[in-house]
This record gives C-alpha cells, sequence and structure tokens, in this order.
C-alpha cells in the first residue's frame, strides 16, 4: 500500500500538467514534456486547449489505434495531422472516421524510422479517406511503396471529393499517370501546389481551353518526371504565375524551352530548384543571370558543369539570395580569376556546397569571403585536398555569423590556428566525418553555445573526445555517438549526470540501455536511445523535392 501510495506521488497531478499545457509556446516545447509525462496524450484533451495540430503519432508501434481513436474522441476539430502509416488502410480509416474537420494530412513510412513491418497504404484507402474528409485542403503521401499502390484512380477521387484540395505531394507513386494528373489539374480548381515524384512522362499542362483556373498554381515540384520543351511552354500558355519551380532529374528538356519558361516567371519566381541538368554550363548560368533577381532561393544539384564563375555570377545579381545550393559540381575545376571586385552578399544565410571531390579550403575560403552573412553551412560528402585540407578553425574564424555547421562524411579535415574568440556555433553535423578526439576538443572550447551535435559513426572518436565535449559545452542538449565503436557504453551515465542540459543522448551501444536504466536516467530529464548497429545517414535531404 505505501509503495502504490510512493508511486502515485512521483506524478503531477492533472491540474498542474494543465498550467504547463496551458503555457506551451512552441511545438518544439511539446517533445520535452512527452519525455517526462507518459499521460501526455491523454491529458492532452482532457486540458481544453484549442490544439489544432498534432505531430508524428500513430508510428508509435505499442497502441497506434488506440491513440488515433482515443484522440479523435475528444479532439474532432483537429485540423493538421502528420503520421508515419504503419498499418495501412486500416490507419486511414481510423483518420477519417476519428478527425472529420482535418485539412491537412502527412501520410509518412514508418520504414525511416526503423520498422520495416509495415502494411501498404493503397488506393482503396486514399478513396475511403477522400470521401469523408470533404475539409480537406493539404496531402502529402510520401510512403515508399515496393510496389505501385496509388493509381489515377485515388488522384480522381480525391479531386472529386475533395473540392477545397490546394497542395498535394505524391512520392514513389509509380503507376499514376500522365491522365491522373491531368484529370486532376483540370478538376481541382484551388490547387496552388503539386509534387510529384514519379516515372511518368507528361506532355502538356492542363487541357486546351481549361487552364483559366491553374492560375492558383504557385507552387511546381517535378522529380523523375520525363517532360519536353512543349510542356515548359504549355505553362507559359497558361499563364501560371509560378513562384516556386523545382525540375530534379527530369529529361529531355532543353535550354530554349527552359529560357522560354524564365523569362516569363522572372518576375514571380522566388524558389528555383534543378537537378542533373546536363545542358547546363557557365554561360547560360550568365545568358539566365537577369532572371534570377527575385530569387530568394536556388538549388543546382548535380550539375556538373557548373563551376565558380556559375557561383560568383549568381551571388552577384541575385541580391535577395537567402538560401544558395550548389551540390556535385565542378567547383574547383576552373582557374578562376578573382579579381577582388566581387561584392559581398550579405543577404545569403544558408549555403549548401555538398558533395565535391578533389575541395580546395582556399577555393572555399574565397567563396565565403563572397557570402559573407552565412548562418548555416553544409559540406556533407566532400573530400579535400590532402595538401589543402578543411581547416573549421579557419571557417568559424572568417564566418563568425555561423550558427551550423554539416559535415557529415566529409574526409581530410583538420583544426588548426591561434586561440580565437568565442564562435557561434551552436549545432555540429559530423556523421560519419574524419573527426578525431583533437579536432573535437579544441573545437569545444571555442563553442560554448553548442547545443546539437551529431557524431553518429564517428570511429575515430574515444571517450576522451566525448568528455572534453560534455564538459565544456554547458548548454548541450542533444548529442549522438551512436555507431561510434571506440566509445564505451559506460560513459552513458557519467555524460547524463555530469551535463544535466542535456535533453537527448544516442548510446553508442545497440543493447543500451535497457528499460530500468532508461527510466532513471528520464527522471534526470534526458531521453537515452539505443545507438544503431550501422550508421545510416539518409539521403532524403539530397532528393527531396
Amino acid at each position: 500500500m505505501e509503495m502504490e501510495e510512493e508511486k502515485e506521488s512521483t506524478e503531477l497531478l492533472d491540474e498542474c500538467w494543465e498550467m504547463i499545457f496551458d503555457r506551451l509556446e512552441h511545438e518544439s516545447d511539446r517533445e520535452s514534456i512527452t519525455l517526462v509525462c507518459k499521460r501526455f496524450l491523454s491529458l492532452l484533451y482532457e486540458s481544453g486547449l484549442d490544439l489544432e495540430e498534432l505531430l508524428d503519432v500513430s508510428h508509435d508501434r505499442k497502441q497506434p489505434a488506440v491513440w488515433l481513436e482515443e484522440l479523435g474522441s475528444k479532439m474532432q476539430n483537429l485540423k493538421v495531422l502528420r503520421f508515419a502509416s504503419g498499418q495501412g488502410d486500416a490507419d486511414l480509416v481510423r483518420v477519417a472516421e476519428s478527425f472529420p474537420e482535418l485539412e491537412e494530412l502527412q501520410i509518412g513510412d514508418c520504414r525511416n524510422r526503423g520498422d520495416y513491418h509495415t502494411i501498404a497504404v493503397t488506393g482503396e484507402g486514399i478513396d475511403y479517406l477522400s470521401s469523408k474528409l470533404k475539409r480537406l485542403r493539404k496531402i502529402d503521401i510520401s510512403e515508399k511503396q515496393p510496389k505501385p499502390y496509388i493509381s489515377d484512380k485515388s488522384l480522381v477521387s480525391l479531386s472529386k471529393n475533395c473540392a477545397l484540395l490546394e497542395q498535394i505531394k505524391l512520392h514513389y507513386c509509380y503507376s499514376v499517370t500522365e491522365s491522373g494528373i491531368s484529370f486532376l489539374i483540370n478538376n481541382s480548381h484551388h490547387l496552388n501546389s503539386l509534387h510529384l515524384f514519379a516515372y511518368i512522362r507528361i506532355g502538356s499542362f492542363g487541357t486546351k481551353g481549361c487552364t483559366n483556373f491553374l492560375t492558383n498554381l504557385r507552387s511546381l515540384r517535378l522529380q523523375w518526371v520525363d517532360i519536353s520543351d512543349e510542356f515548359l511552354i504549355s505553362i507559359v500558355e497558361a499563364r501560371i504565375p509560378l513562384t516556386d519551380l523545382a525540375l530534379t532529374y527530369s529529361k529531355n528538356y532543353a535550354f530554349t524551352g527552359f529560357l522560354r519558361l524564365l523569362l516569363y516567371t522572372s518576375q514571380f519566381l522566388k524558389s528555383l530548384k534543378l537537378g542533373e541538368v546536363e545542358f547546363l554550363t557557365n554561360e547560360h548560368i550568365e545568358h539566365l543571370s537577369p532572371f534570377l533577381q527575385n530569387l530568394t532561393s536556388i538549388k543546382l544539384i548535380d550539375c556538373s558543369k557548373l563551376s565558380e564563375s556559375a557561383f560568383v555570377m549568381i551571388t552577384q545579381t541575385c541580391p535577395r539570395l537567402h538560401h544558395l545550393k550548389m551540390t556535385n559540381s565542378s567547383l574547383r575545376r576552373e582557374n578562376y580569376n578573382y579579381d577582388g571586385l566581387e561584392k559581398k552578399n550579405c543577404a545569403i544565410k544558408h549555403l549548401d556546397l555538398s558533395s565535391h571531390q578533389n575541395f580546395s579550403h582556399s577555393v572555399l575560403k574565397r567563396l565565403l569571403t563572397i557570402c559573407s552573412g552565412v548562418e548555416k553551412l553544409k559540406l556533407r560528402d566532400c573530400c579535400f585536398l590532402l595538401s589543402d585540407r578543411l581547416n573549421v578553425y579557419d571557417i568559424l574564424e572568417c564566418n563568425r555569423r555561423l550558427v551550423k555547421l554539416d559535415i557529415s562524411r566529409s574526409h581530410h579535415l583538420k583544426y588548426s590556428g591561434k586561440n580565437m574568440e568565442s564562435s557561434m556555433l551552436e549545432e555540429l553535423i559530423a556523421r560519419n566525418a574524419w573527426v578525431e578526439d583533437d579536432f573535437l576538443t579544441k573545437l569545444a572550447m571555442i563553442s560554448p553555445r553548442l547545443i546539437h551535435l551529431d557524431l553518429e559513426g564517428c570511429r575515430r572518436v574515444t571517450d576522451e573526445g566525448v568528455k572534453g565535449v560534455v564538459k565544456s559545452c554547458k548548454r548541450l542538449r542533444y548529442l549522438s555517438i551512436s555507431s561510434c565503436k571506440n566509445v564505451d557504453f559506460s560513459i552513458i551515465a557519467w555524460i547524463v549526470i555530469i551535463r544535466p542540459s542535456l535533453r537527448k543522448l544516442v548510446s553508442p551501444s545497440q543493447k543500451y540501455p535497457d528499460d530500468e536504466y532508461q527510466k532513471l536516467f528520464l527522471q534526470r530529464g534526458c531521453l537515452v536511445l539505443k545507438g544503431l548497429e550501422y550508421s545510416y545517414d539518409s539521403y532524403v535531404d539530397h532528393y527531396a523535392l
């Protein structure tokens, strides 16, 4: 009896939790709450909160059906739901029955979370869902299936049943055809965003004589879709004022059709993404540059003929550019003459120069000198020259505003230089990178603001390097040492005790901690997860629409 009373006393009263929920200002705060309150979901709807958005619930493999139905019984006004489907159409039926007022739905894939025992979502599930959710405005089907399950019939059902449909994203839907897409765009009169990842061919955009409604379309993203110049010109003829355009790994169109499209959309276009455009050269970028001036984001992926000339041209002619991505290009393969007359583009805050082989630190530093306001820098999958290694110290010294650095899977790094003032670095992602203890210890000493450190798969890191970081970085909230073969799991308890700011820690062991130790760590406010047997660094970000 005494033990039961003691157990009950360790939980806050429901009234206390309700007061806490009432003061949550940001959705990320809810994640921290769930770590210390197992009854978060059940208490949430009892608290009377006017919650309109719920993220990632049904991927919980223990009681997904119970969670959906229980929440639906109390939160029927829910507007936004994002979840990873594990039970296929059965999940969709529960969603349709539980949340009749739903306006936005994202269906993810449990396999991204390591659960490969899932049931596929099919067209029948989508048909039933669309028949129930009449207010649906946005749907994202990003489930990866080995066989085609979503067909044209599903698109017809969505278009007919969901009259308010504004945005649709289809990933890996291999049985969708041009006929289904044409029906969708010709009958969804509120459609403003179409993202399609499918191996199909589209000859023209819409049906002639039925394009008046297409002026609502603002975002068009196509990946692996076979198109032509005629398709691009049909967009111009339909007078579609696109603000967001992505053509990645799409074949059979040429510079002529793309130029015609850009001439029309240049006054509207804010975001442009091109992937593996084989014809695109530095000269083309120079020719296009007058029509890129309004862009705030440009991403050039696997455009192998582009080099420093294209980079400099873009930075000099796009004064509003906030995000610049140029990966797997020919940087350093051109004897570019930096005459010192280049203007600095302080507007660029996000810079991604990933996937470059035989890269040079000196070339990178010159590019960063032009983009002096960069706050987030991504250098994934870069192999630097042995004679000109990436000096992280030098990068932090010349870019004092840098708060996030991603050097995952990059080789030939070093950290050398004189003592500098504290950097602004808050997040370092170094999965499978060639980093060592000395590198980490020195970096930690000048990075007191560091809150997020991902060292997954760093085989050269040992207990000594991890301890150096944990001691120096007093604000650290996230640390992953998963698959760090030279780090012993016995260090986990020491980390949790010595660094009370830590909220999430991924163990180097796939067997530790067990449930008992995990509960003990949770009592200290830190969620400790078991590590992976092998480091798996997803390429979703690289290929994402």
